[in-house]
């Protein structure tokens, strides 16, 4: 947990994953187009941060081919009303905008998405405790 106390020392967001690993729900996983994505959730966890957005990392994987992955990085807001690109990748705006709508389309994901960061907040106040 070193590690993750420094990052929140720096700012610096934390991936869900590196705080709660080894569970069934580390990452999300969807298609689309016949496309495999997975997608990383990160989030500050500065206890007195009032910020609420998550970093999302969406990589398109190659399961079958010998491809390296390729990869978009939004800051995704947690009200629901938008987000900003971080990184393309070889991406383009519009298919990121449709990548991103596909993900999201269902409320369960914005939620969850929320509960998460409540979960990283709550393991914060833990760790610096």
């Amino acid at each position: 947990m070193h590690a993750v106390q420094s990052k929140i020392a720096k700012g610096i967001t934390v991936c869900y994953s590196e705080v709660f690993p080894n569970q069934n729900n580390e990452y999300f996983d969807f298609l689309y187009n016949g496309r495999v994505f997975l997608v990383a959730d990160s989030y500050c966890m500065n206890p007195d941060c009032t910020c609420k957005d998550a970093v999302l990392n969406f990589v398109q994987v190659y399961p079958r081919e010998d491809k390296k992955a390729d990869s978009f990085m939004i800051g995704f807001k947690l009200n629901g009303r938008g987000y900003k690109i971080h990184d393309h990748g070889k991406f383009n705006k519009r298919e990121i905008q449709t990548i991103v709508m596909h993900f999201t389309a269902d409320d369960t994901i914005l939620k969850l998405l929320n509960e998460r960061m409540k979960e990283m907040k709550e393991k914060a106040k833990e760790i610096l405790s």
